[in-house]
């Protein structure tokens, strides 16, 4: 009996094949983008989930607290459930199992056999309860190795939920400012169309007067024409929209509708944005947990070289009277212990360690190329800011110009110094400039809400 102790503790102290865990190495820059950004909201109170609060508009968030109803995010939910079964089914095979099983029979065996005596009863009961106990000794960290595994990919499979999530809210906002952006371009085309349509009746009247050719009203006809069919596509998107907001809240699209209401929003700014930052993507999680799984995988793959062990334990009474099954004649027990090996499989352990090992390097790579991807987000979105920022600033000079412009005409109109028609004309300029800066505002929050997308969910 002393000699089992040891060979018990050998067998609980398993050791791991697995390769030693070291996070795959990536190229980090210092910082990202300009150092001129500053911060338009101060966002340090905010909860780090609901960055789109920053852009303070009631309606978004309600659209937001409605996205648990997607169904592409309960379905992630329910990958998530199936992984974190998968895990505690894992873990399980790690103790000993047992199974108790209990039987109460009469038997009636046939007199002519060859083999009968006289003497023996050939009717009898037998009453059998028993229990099996069995256990796999994780010696050389092949179940340890497993559980690692399906613990990496329940981790993975929570980041992949959370970059669902964070991707679909990102959609869902981008969609959103994109809808209000272009019904304040529909606005502003309508009265686009209204003019048109003053300018065309002042063009017939001119051309019957004598004060204009034909090929002016006809222009001005084309002109018409074309900003009706610019105010029939923004229509178009606008639906499409609503209809893609619809699906994101897991809502049928017929009699959807959104209302934008006209709270001015502001794009988020940043002075000056460190790597550390993208540790927080979920995606990024999600790929080094992929990284860790395969680790393990090759320690499941080498543990092939080596015995199973197994250690069994059969216990329990039998009796051919129930009355007296417990007594302890009655006792019945087995102890045993197994163990086997391999010895010829055609190179087939070597393949699955290759394999393994290959699949291990495939992660590495999907690692570091979902790091660079961020990073190249990260510069696109900052980026975009910068320019969309410009092309900002020289659009509301151009709007401020159009509305001098447009004083001025009604002004010499009023005076006796211009015609009806150049008013008319001004009046469309300005039109047409505030509409080109209703879009840049869109495209604006857009890059913003990317942003924060490429930041992991975070605006801090």
């Amino acid at each position: 009996m002393k000699r089992l102790f040891p060979i018990l503790a050998i067998f609980c102290s398993a050791c791991s094949l697995a390769p030693e865990y070291h996070k795959p190495a990536v190229a980090v820059p210092e910082q990202f983008g300009k150092t001129s950004f500053t911060h338009a909201i101060p966002a340090d109170g905010l909860p780090k989930g609901e960055w789109w609060k920053i852009y303070s508009d009631r309606t978004l968030d309600a659209l937001e607290d409605s996205l648990p109803e997607n169904q592409d995010l309960k379905a992630a939910l329910e990958r998530l459930r199936q992984a974190q079964s998968a895990l505690q089914a894992q873990r399980a095979m790690l103790f000993p199992s047992m199974d108790l099983s209990g039987t109460s029979q009469k038997f009636n065996t046939s007199r002519s056999r060859a083999n009968y005596f006289r003497g023996i009863p050939y009717r009898y009961s037998d009453n059998l309860l028993t229990a099996d106990v069995s256990w796999e000794p994780d010696v050389f960290g092949r179940i340890s190795n497993q559980v690692a595994y399906s613990r990496n990919q329940f981790e993975a499979a929570k980041a992949d939920l959370m970059a669902l999530r964070l991707t679909l809210q990102a959609e869902l906002a981008a969609d959103y400012f994109s809808l209000k952006a272009l019904r304040k371009q529909q606005q502003l085309q309508q009265e686009l169309v209204k003019s048109g349509g003053e300018y065309l009746e002042l063009e017939k009247a001119l051309l019957e007067g004598g004060g204009a050719p034909e090929a002016d009203v006809d222009q001005a006809e084309i002109s018409l024409q074309n900003e009706k069919s610019a105010e029939r596509e923004i229509a178009l998107n606008e639906e499409t929209l609503e209809h893609a907001i619809a699906l994101l809240l897991g809502r049928p699209a017929s009699g959807f509708h959104v209302e934008t209401g006209d709270a001015e929003s502001t794009p988020m700014a940043i002075a000056s944005l460190p790597s550390r930052l993208l540790e927080r993507r979920p995606d990024i999680s999600s790929a080094e947990r992929q990284v860790e799984a395969a680790n393990a995988e090759i320690g499941v793959a080498r543990a092939a070289y080596f015995p199973n062990f197994t250690l069994n334990a059969v216990g329990g009474f039998e009796s051919g009277q129930l009355g007296n099954i417990f007594a302890t004649p009655s006792e019945l027990w087995a102890l045993g212990a197994g163990a086997a090996v391999n010895v010829f499989d055609a190179g087939l352990r070597k393949a699955l360690t290759e394999e393994a090992r290959a699949r291990y390097e495939e992660t590495v790579a999907n690692y570091r190329q979902i790091v660079l991807n961020a990073y190249r987000e990260v510069e696109d979105s900052l980026s975009s800011l910068d320019q969309l920022e410009s092309e900002n600033a020289s659009q509301k000079a151009a709007v401020e110009s159009a509305s001098k412009a447009a004083k001025q005409a009604e002004f010499r109109y009023r005076g006796g110094m211009a015609n009806y028609q150049d008013m008319v004309l001004s009046n469309m300029q300005l039109l047409q400039a505030r509409e080109q800066l209703a879009l840049l505002d869109g495209r604006r929050m857009n890059a913003s809400v990317l942003l924060v997308k490429a930041l992991g969910g975070s605006p801090e």
